[in-house]
């Protein structure tokens, strides 16, 4: 599923408005996004950061997600 077929999910769902009556926004997503390193690390850090605290909270669900996108961004600085 993509996140166009995700917004017209939402669309459907809602008759094409979102909370409070307001128009869901279309919208237009690059084939691929580039980020510095910089911004990976950052954004890796605060994935490991977050882990304790949701599985403290008993969000292992998210936990694990969060985990999953940290091996992504890992795995794309190694490749």
């Amino acid at each position: 599923m993509t996140a166009a077929t995700d917004l017209a999910s939402v669309r459907a769902a809602t008759g094409g408005t979102g909370p409070d009556d307001a128009p869901v926004p279309v919208a237009r997503l690059r084939g691929s996004v580039e980020l510095t390193k910089r911004e990976v690390f950052d954004a890796c850090q605060a994935l490991a950061a977050a882990d304790p605290v949701l599985v403290a909270a008993g969000r292992t669900g998210e936990a694990a997600a969060l985990f999953d996108l940290f091996e992504l961004f890992e795995e794309r600085l190694t490749a």
